[in-house]
């Protein structure tokens, strides 16, 4: 179980989708990771920091510039961890080692002042989408990724941008409702029982992304506020905190264009967001 160095802090983001099209996103991000990393601190990144990830094979700019990042805030003392999403999921050890990205499982725990806090991307508490669900089975077993990344680059390409096409016409024709975790996955979770069956231990906080849907909901029942706000705390048992997308480029009017969430050791937290797109 990780625990946050004495003296250090933990810094949580997810969901910032970089891609050669959100080069102000990048620019955000490149110097956010400057800004918090130092020693004792600990970067989290919960999945799809990528919008999509064909394999450890193939680069861009864009991805050249996250090594890079991630390799200059290593250098500045801080560990970098990644999870992967529904978006990056295919990342590998090779493209982590060169980067200095450190792996996780999903999910993840750590220990902050006598509270245990799992942390996980967000997906798999989405049970009422019932169709990605069955899909993130499939594309997670160790057989179909194997498959998948044997066949050429460029058909590779040509399958993410199809997925991707069918992924945006689901969502497009789904109930909204059945894109946010379900409320009886969170509780489950809390008692040890993860979405899959298996047994996970008991949580007294839950952290993750995916959703899109950013809110500190310090109880089962609290419902997202319409405009989350910056706000400070501290760490209760029961909590469910929801992390910020990223879009610098074409954000939302009105909406926040990304933000994070730091965690101390003695179980403070601050969530902050960035400013609103005018």
């Amino acid at each position: 179980m990780i625990e946050i160095p004495q003296h250090g802090a933990a810094f949580f983001a997810s969901d910032l989708h970089l891609s050669e099209h959100t080069p102000k996103t990048l620019d955000a991000f490149e110097n956010w990771l400057a800004s918090v990393a130092q020693d004792g601190a600990l970067v989290f990144l919960l999945g799809d920091l990528f919008e999509v990830w064909y394999g450890d094979d193939y680069s861009d700019r864009t991805i050249e510039r996250v090594a890079q990042a991630i390799q200059s805030a290593q250098s500045a003392g801080a560990r970098v961890f990644f999870m992967h999403g529904n978006r990056d999921f295919l990342l590998g050890e090779s493209f982590a080692e060169s980067a200095g990205l450190e792996l996780l499982p999903d999910p993840e725990f750590l220990m902050v002042n006598h509270h245990v806090v799992l942390i996980t991307h967000g997906d798999q508490l989405c049970t009422d989408d019932r169709a990605y669900q069955q899909f993130r089975i499939q594309s997670r077993s160790e057989q179909w990724q194997a498959k998948l990344l044997a066949l050429p680059l460029e058909q590779r390409i040509e399958m993410a941008k199809s997925i991707r096409s069918e992924s945006k016409m689901h969502k497009a024709n789904s109930a909204l409702n059945i894109m946010d975790a379900n409320r009886q996955a969170v509780a489950d979770s809390f008692q040890g029982k993860w979405p899959d069956g298996y047994y996970v231990g008991k949580s007294d906080v839950i952290l993750h992304g995916h959703t899109h849907r950013c809110a500190i909901h310090p109880t089962l029942d609290s419902k997202a506020p319409e405009k989350p706000e910056s706000t400070q705390a501290f760490l209760q048992k029961g909590l469910r905190i929801v992390l910020p997308d990223w879009d610098f480029d074409q954000p939302e009017k009105n909406r926040h264009t990304g933000g994070f969430v730091k965690m101390l050791s003695n179980g403070d937290y601050s969530l902050t967001l960035f400013n609103r797109a005018a």
